[in-house]
């Protein structure tokens, strides 16, 4: 895995400067329609109020007709218009589609999939980012962007690709990927020895000998059958390659352009890690798909976004109306779905809500997705919810900006490996890593309207009371030791379950459980077993005399001296054994699962651990409603509370203090009740 220090290009500050504004607005593709066109779309995107659109990501063949032939002249027309306009543009560098010359010319930049098979002209994505030639061409185009656009006064951002993703399997990756084996481990006995090849005759006389196998790591829908290390391996060498692929276009631009760099994530924790990608950019960016019914969805990406960067994160992505990229599916439903929607991306800590897209195609891929205007340049269903959403964000856009969303004071600590591991050892049919943070951590806090981020192990600890740690099979030895500190400083930890127990290698520790960890958990493994097919004839029992049935995997506890033991195990493998424990170290306390538990009995420990704390709820009541606080960034004290009715029925809610609805207008009261879909802004 990269390191900060092995990155081609400078790693920007974590302290990114916010926006001046809020902005709003939508992907804009000119190149497809005649220049005459361009100035009653730019009229129009100005009547709804939109500040800034993206241009020019898949315009590589308008950029560069023929090998080394450039023509810049329309795109300088393009921002021109915007400019006159008072619109802004972020540049999209257009690699994510290269032009025909280039694929025919250079067949070898050309991906491969895992089946052996060459990918072909005319779609998207069908480069291979560990081509050494294509990453001169890419580095050549975005360097030419630079120097002919990089100093118009419409350009606002720029972003890298769009939505980058895939593994590849060609002979230039394997020969890549070999390499990375040989400069990791020096040589062919000590990858023997690290992986543990000798089971099943696995082991290697060279490096050659090495395939370059399947890794559909991040999903449980093929699970794999190869060696767990190269499968590991292989991950995260395919994210290397990225890194240094988005690396070498952010150092272009940063020679000649001062302008924020970003590029927009997809899905959830799977094979990309955007955690290490996002390192080489200024701002943290999205891609948003889920429709009303799943918004939820959402939650986690939002907060893994806002734990990101000290910066708003961008919303790049999201549909005007509705999806279709395939089936057509009405993502917001109505016009109320569009504006809470869009809100909820403001208020959970954006600076930024793009649709895609401006104009629908009339030719192509996705011509019925939903957007702002048709191909003939007529309205689409959406346009009073957007120039409502223009003229409040105008309005509160200083407000939101002086006071952005609060961090913390909670934590789910996550990250790429894990979901990996569970997918190449996935241990139980149901145990997705993504979902089950979502559904069993994450969510539970939601509904009661704790406040909560979603970080990486490599995150400062210190801004945070309260951390959950659950299924983090790979733990870093730095941040083990910071966890440690954090603890001993007076932090309170959840800690597991299956949390430690693999090597970085994606082996067993050899010589202890949770490779370090048993002195923070009090506690060593006295077993481990399966509860499948009989998790209902086994119960954890609590001291309280709360229980419930465990899932996926049991870890039994042998406590060490001055450990509480808060549940056993009863029937089953481990009847008698300790389920869950309990450790004080200097201020601070850990409490250890050994399985997951059910809501109502993982929600006792944790309230017991955020009374410690001194963490409470935003609000309560409030079924489907978000709470998104806003605070005053000098004091930290809570200043606004943004509220979204995610459902189609009212839903009453009490909040810590009455205020003025920014929003809405009116005073509120604590007992506040919202309507479908409705979005207020209540400053204390």
């Amino acid at each position: 895995m990269l390191k900060n220090s092995e990155l081609s290009a400078p790693v920007p500050s974590d302290e990114v400067a916010a926006d001046s504004q809020l902005h709003y607005g939508a992907s804009w593709y000119p190149e497809m329609w005649p220049a005459s066109e361009w100035p009653e779309d730019v009229a129009k995107m100005k009547e709804v109020g939109f500040t800034l659109v993206r241009v020019f990501e898949f315009a590589w063949k308008r950029f560069e007709p023929s090998e080394n032939e450039w023509e810049f002249a329309w795109a300088r027309e393009v921002l021109d218009l915007l400019h006159e306009a008072g619109i802004q543009a972020m540049i999209g560098t257009p690699t994510a589609a290269p032009p025909a010359w280039l694929t025919t010319a250079y067949p070898e930049v050309l991906g491969t999939k895992a089946s052996g098979k060459r990918q072909t002209h005319g779609q998207r994505k069908h480069y291979n980012p560990h081509s050494r030639v294509y990453r001169q061409l890419s580095r050549r185009v975005v360097t030419k962007m630079v120097e002919e656009l990089g100093d118009h006064p419409a350009v606002h951002s720029w972003q890298i690709d769009n939505e980058m993703s895939g593994f590849d399997y060609g002979e230039e990756t394997r020969g890549h990927f070999l390499n990375w084996l040989r400069e990791k481990y020096g040589d062919i006995e000590t990858l023997n020895r690290t992986w543990g090849l000798n089971f099943w005759s696995q082991a290697y006389d060279s490096f050659e000998q090495i395939p370059m196998v399947t890794a559909n790591v991040g999903t449980r829908d093929q699970p794999e059958r190869h060696h767990p290390s190269l499968l590991m391996a292989i991950a995260h060498f395919q994210n290397d390659g990225w890194t240094r692929f988005m690396s070498d276009q952010v150092e272009e631009i940063r020679k000649g352009s001062s302008c924020p760099v970003t590029t927009n994530l997809t899905g959830y924790i799977g094979p990309m890690d955007w955690w290490q990608h996002f390192r080489v950019m200024d701002r943290a960016g999205v891609s948003m798909y889920a429709d009303l019914a799943y918004y939820y969805y959402n939650y986690m990406r939002f907060d893994r976004l806002r734990g990101e960067k000290n910066a708003p994160f961008w919303l790049l992505e999201t549909a005007p109306n509705w999806s279709g990229g395939g089936p057509v599916w009405n993502i917001h439903h109505d016009e109320r779905g569009i504006r809470a929607f869009t809100w909820l991306s403001m208020l959970m800590g954006g600076s930024m809500v793009l649709y895609w897209q401006w104009r629908s195609h009339w030719a192509g891929q996705e011509m019925q997705h939903g957007t702002c205007v048709s191909q003939t340049g007529a309205w689409m269903p959406g346009k009073s919810a957007w120039k409502q959403l223009a003229g409040e964000f105008k309005a509160l856009g200083d407000f939101l900006i002086a006071h952005p969303a609060q961090k913390g004071p909670v934590a789910i600590v996550a990250n790429c490996e894990s979901s990996w591991l569970f997918s190449i050892d996935p241990i139980h049919p149901d145990n997705r890593y993504s979902d089950r943070l979502r559904d069993t951590v994450q969510m539970p806090l939601v509904r009661r309207h704790i406040q909560r981020d979603l970080i990486h192990p490599d995150a400062d600890f210190s801004r945070y009371t309260l951390l959950i740690v659950p299924q983090l099979g790979m733990i870093p030895e730095e941040a083990k030791a910071r966890l440690c500190a954090w603890v001993e400083a007076g932090g309170r930890l959840m800690l597991g379950p299956l949390t430690g127990n693999r090597t970085m290698e994606m082996t067993l520790w050899r010589d202890s459980n949770y490779g370090g960890l048993e002195e923070l958990m009090g506690a060593d493994q006295s077993l481990r077993f399966s509860p499948h097919w009989v998790e209902d004839t086994i119960d954890v029992v609590f001291e309280d005399g709360g229980s419930c049935h465990p899932e996926i995997w049991c870890d039994a506890f042998a406590p060490y001296e001055g450990t509480e033991v808060l549940a056993h195990y009863r029937g089953g493998y481990g009847d008698g054994e300790a389920a869950v424990v309990s450790r004080t170290h200097g201020k601070g306390r850990v409490i250890t699962l050994g399985c997951p538990l059910d809501e109502t009995c993982f929600m006792a420990l944790f309230d017991s651990l955020a009374a410690e704390a001194g963490v409470e709820p935003c609000a309560t009541g409030g079924e489907g409603v978000l709470c998104c606080p806003r605070v005053d960034p000098a004091t930290g004290t809570l200043a606004a509370l943004g509220l979204v009715n995610s459902r189609k029925e009212p839903a009453p809610i009490r909040l810590p203090f009455s205020g003025e609805d920014l929003l809405n207008g009116g005073h509120c009261g604590r007992e506040v009740t919202l309507e479908p879909l409705q979005v207020r802004l209540i400053r204390r």
